[in-house]
């Protein structure tokens, strides 16, 4: 930029300020490969217009109005053209993918590593915003990944749902993927505005549900996409509060995965699960015995508990430190349950968010990423936060338990947190309506008539002629004195209400004769003026 600012110091002819101009048009387009945002857009249909405008100018030197006269003839026949050719042509997606390269400081990951996990610094970078069409829940985990894994090297995926993952990275489709019921009871459907993640994760609510082609479903009860989060994404979901079913499958797999823990690690806590829960007569109440131990107030929520050592992690943090975040509590209770004899698995997503109630819609952000923990009691996987019995942020301001509302991180309000408001609703309409028209919405747009279609091509061309034939053409105004102007308006006025055989060459001395040949009341007036 520096550099075509300098160059205008140095052009020697008109062919050095067309270069000049092209160079420009073309850094003005690059943001389009890095940014999304409204704000850009207009950025860039401002810039593009004041560079034709030094085209304009270069071209034909005359004034400025000229130039503006001639600028509109050039842009506004493109105008229909442009909408039309954005509506009817196929929506082939990015041509390019930008990659997502910065490092997560804190949100999801393929793997949790707990000998990797130690201080985390927050990130406030924008994830997605979750627009609700009805009442926004108040208990709001939105589930991205399921580790049903457990190893040395850490949490990972179950095999299912890593085999999916993998065909839909080769294939972009997933053969026999589960249907999705449609609802009978309650439902509040909802849209998902979803970042340049790099990932994916798709993070929804439980038992939702979409019939969206490019979503596709896992056996734990999450929606992945086949591209790993280029641009900025939009899906539409349905949220069925009360789809919870009364059972559901466990395959012997899955059984294996959900149970494996390292009988040779962690002596102390094995021996202590087997204590506290000696007397309990079933899963369900084993798991409370559990939960009760983390409710104990011995334990502190922080995001600098330093490291843990990979082989004694359990018995150093349950009995020595009991410090962590999130990850060290889910891992926890899950290795826990397990050692109870409870398949489990850590569910790793988002909690909370920013609600903005004026628009009824909720803001995730990178420092909302959670886990929490899933085990299989009674026939179906059950959810528990042992990280929201400890932390103090699940509590209002009347002392009630209000789990899944917030992380305990608060927006600030001023103007300046007001006018970001505005500018992410603009932003989110924006991604919406225009982003990712997609090719499902221009189906459900045109309900497949090619008759509607050609119509419509039909309209832009109508007018973009119209628009052309009313710009175009050398219409030199002339200004006529004012003693000329009152002249016509009385010869307007004779002739109007005395028509006369006027010829075009007559002057107004021959009218003046005609009417005094004719006794016409108007010949003295009109003779005097």
């Amino acid at each position: 930029m520096m550099g075509c600012s300098l160059k205008f110091l140095e052009y020697a002819n008109k062919r050095d300020l067309y270069v000049q101009c092209c160079a420009l048009l073309f850094l003005t387009i690059i943001p389009l490969i890095f940014h999304y945002q409204f704000y850009v857009m207009i950025y860039i249909i401002v810039m593009c217009i004041m560079i034709i405008w030094a085209f304009v100018s270069i071209t034909h030197v005359q004034s400025v109005k000229e130039d503006l006269r001639l600028l509109l003839k050039i842009i506004l026949p493109a105008v229909p053209v442009t909408i039309v050719m954005f509506l009817v042509l196929p929506r082939t997606g990015a041509f390019w993918v930008i990659p997502n390269l910065d490092k997560t400081q804190s949100g999801i990951s393929s793997t949790l590593n707990i000998d990797g996990l130690g201080d985390m610094s927050k990130s406030d970078k924008l994830v997605a915003r979750v627009v609700f069409h009805g009442n926004i829940p108040s208990s709001r985990y939105f589930r991205a990944l399921v580790y049903e894994k457990y190893s040395a090297e850490g949490w990972t995926e179950g095999d299912d749902d890593r085999n999916k993952r993998r065909t839909l990275a080769f294939y972009k489709y997933l053969p026999g993927s589960k249907a999705q019921p449609q609802p009978l009871a309650a439902k509040t459907d909802y849209d998902i505005i979803l970042e340049n993640t790099g990932t994916p994760y798709i993070p929804t609510l439980r038992y939702s549900y979409t019939n969206m082609r490019r979503v596709f479903y896992l056996s734990t009860d999450v929606y992945t996409t086949n591209n790993n989060g280029s641009g900025r994404q939009y899906y539409h979901f349905t949220y069925l509060p009360d789809k919870s079913p009364q059972s559901e499958r466990l395959g012997t797999r899955q059984s294996d995965n959900t149970l494996y823990y390292s009988e040779y690690n962690n002596e102390s806590t094995q021996a202590f699960v087997k204590q506290i829960t000696a007397e309990a007569e079933n899963d369900r109440e084993k798991v409370q015995a559990i939960l009760k131990f983390f409710s104990s107030g011995q334990f502190k929520y922080t995001l600098t508990p330093g490291r843990y050592s990979r082989a004694s992690f359990l018995d150093d943090f349950l009995f020595k430190r009991k410090q962590g975040y999130c990850v060290h509590y889910a891992s926890a209770m899950a290795l826990m349950l397990r050692m109870a004899g409870i398949p489990s698995r850590v569910v790793g997503g988002y909690m909370g968010g920013e609600v903005n109630s004026d628009e009824n819609y909720v803001t995730l952000r990178e420092y909302d990423a959670h886990a929490w923990v899933e085990a299989y009691v009674d026939h179906k996987w059950t959810e528990y936060d042992p990280t929201a019995l400890i932390a103090n942020w699940n509590y209002s301001s009347e002392g009630e338990s209000v789990i899944g509302m917030s992380n305990g991180i608060r927006a600030e309000d001023s103007l300046l947190s007001s006018l970001d408001k505005i500018r992410e609703f603009i932003d989110m309409q924006w991604t919406m309506f225009i982003l990712n028209f997609d090719s499902e919405r221009q189906q459900s747009l045109f309900k497949g008539s090619i008759a509607a279609i050609l119509g419509l091509v039909l309209l832009a061309f109508a007018a973009y002629v119209a628009i052309l034939m009313l710009t175009s053409g050398d219409k030199k105004r002339v200004r006529l004195a004012p003693e000329l102007i009152i002249m016509r308006k009385a010869v307007k006025a004779i002739l109007k209400n005395e028509p006369q055989n006027i010829e075009i060459w007559h002057t107004y001395g021959h009218l003046s004769d005609i009417l005094t040949q004719k006794n016409s009341p108007y010949a003295a007036v009109f003779t005097d003026m």
